[in-house]
């Protein structure tokens, strides 16, 4: 898919024409004999350096587009040092015409997996316990989204800012061209039982490759050395009513994060560590923000042992995850959310968060997701719960030592102060919160550190609280070999 930053993913296909007339005949720029020599940066009778004589602003035909296609497909052979294994077919669509499709092209999830989603976010206050995330998304992306590409369809669409839909804009062509090479030379559809910080890691790096591939053919672009096609406006549509930022930030990391990892491992423009890495996806999101702690064993695994009762049954995911991780790249979004929404200052500055320079966000390196709170992160865990049609959650983030689990507490203690929380109770190492039902957050939240973990319970009243992770006949949620439920 191809977003740009917000201040502002895509997947390629040949162009679907209607309307064409009874012996119509389309442009076909003039095709090259194939090389000689097997070469890269050639594609189906165009070379990457071709120059075609017309007009874009015109609009182009449906031989033009093939055109344009083909020699875009030569660039990426030449730049990524991969060829593709078979044509790739361009949709075009309106705004108007993809915001009509978009319900279509994200399936809903299991129930379970819903609720496990809801959970995570509502743990990181991203969003409430009102609110269901996957509509969230929906509303958040149909503006931003510029391209998109299915490996189970091995469908490529552009998103046209013109009427009728014309190819405007080669880089996001290039960006999804690139997906479909990822999905011809290593297969690109995730595992179903990814967490959400597996999928932020493998996006990473999918995302990643895809982005630094397109900006050296940006480069190419602006330096005059290849010449592109861009029409017309920005084919990305205003923000919708009720942006929600920290879901977007949760999503925008692998474009924000991505593009670093990949060319902190593409050594010298050998992409053979790349490839490797397709083959065996980075796991955590941790591993992208600090690249040269990639494939290292610094990430473990948490525990969170079920001490459900009075009625609160265990949410499941029938071929799905059984738990949640949210990872660093989670952390990070809900620490930065809060600098740009709720009422009172954030948790963190907004410049802790964004890469700004004399012109602004930059639209390599908008985001860091390098932030307060989030070091030393190992790994964590979060079982949901439900009752009646009541929601609760157990969530157990570890850390490297005692001194980053303490920040983290601190930390997470000024969110959900941020979010309107009343602190009630401190004993023993916990601490309660409250929050009532007149803002976004409601219910009862226990924060407890023990070593290097801290172990989160959050349920809808206080006196609820005991039930859904009642006190302990074994130790505390902390780390362990195992991650799965134990019985205490």
């Amino acid at each position: 898919m191809t977003r740009r930053p917000v201040a502002a993913v895509a997947l390629v296909a040949v162009v679907v024409l209607s309307g064409c007339a009874v012996g119509y005949q389309p442009n076909v720029p003039e095709r090259s004999e194939p090389p000689r020599e097997d070469r890269l940066g050639y594609y189906d009778g165009y070379w990457y350096d071709d120059t075609f004589e017309f007009d874009a602003e015109e609009g182009l035909d449906e031989g033009e587009t093939e055109a344009v296609v083909s020699r875009a497909m030569a660039r990426i052979q030449l730049l990524r040092g991969l060829r593709f294994e078979a044509d790739v077919d361009v949709e075009l669509m309106t705004r108007e015409a993809f915001n009509e499709e978009f319900d279509d092209v994200r399936r809903d999830p299991p129930e379970g997996q819903r609720a496990l989603d809801n959970a995570q976010h509502e743990a990181l206050f991203l969003v409430g316990p009102d609110r269901d995330v996957v509509d969230v998304r929906r509303r958040n992306q149909g503006g931003t989204i510029l391209g998109f590409y299915q490996p189970s369809e091995e469908r490529l669409v552009v998103v046209s800012a013109n009427r009728p839909a014309t190819l405007d804009d080669e880089l996001t062509l290039a960006h999804e061209l690139v997906h479909a090479l990822q999905d011809q030379r290593f297969g690109l559809r995730p595992p179903a039982e990814a967490t959400a910080d597996a999928a932020n890691a493998r996006n990473g790096l999918v995302e990643g490759d895809a982005t630094v591939v397109e900006r050296a053919y940006e480069r190419r672009c602006e330096s005059g050395a290849w010449q592109c096609v861009e029409v017309g406006e920005d084919a990305g549509g205003t923000l919708p009513p009720e942006f929600n930022w920290g879901v977007y930030f949760f999503g925008f990391f692998p474009y924000a994060e991505g593009p670093g990892f990949v060319e902190h491992h593409r050594d010298d423009g050998n992409w053979s560590a790349v490839d490797a890495m397709h083959e065996a996806y980075p796991t955590t999101s941790a591993e992208i923000i600090a690249p040269e702690a990639s494939g290292s064993d610094g990430y473990g695994e948490a525990t969170v042992r079920d001490r459900n009762r009075g009625g609160w049954e265990r949410v499941t995911v029938e071929d799905g995850p059984d738990a949640a991780t949210v990872g660093r790249a989670g952390l990070a979004s809900m620490f930065a959310y809060t600098a740009y929404a709720g009422e009172r200052a954030g948790v963190i500055d907004r410049d802790e968060f964004r890469n700004t320079g004399s012109s602004g966000l930059d639209p390599d390196s908008p985001y860091t997701y390098d932030v307060p709170y989030t070091e030393g992160w190992y790994d964590d865990r979060l079982h949901a719960y439900e009752r009646d049609g009541e929601t609760a959650y157990v969530w157990n983030v570890t850390f490297d030592d005692a001194e980053d689990a303490a920040a983290f507490r601190d930390g997470y203690g000024r969110v959900i102060e941020h979010w309107g929380g009343q602190r009630r109770a401190s004993a023993g190492g916990e601490t309660v919160w409250t929050l009532d039902d007149r803002g976004r957050f409601a219910g009862a939240i226990r924060v407890q550190r023990e070593r290097r973990s801290v172990t989160v319970v959050k349920a809808p009243s206080r006196a609820a609280l005991g039930s859904v992770y009642a006190p302990a006949r074994a130790p505390p949620a902390g780390v362990g070999a195992q991650s799965g439920a134990a019985a205490g």
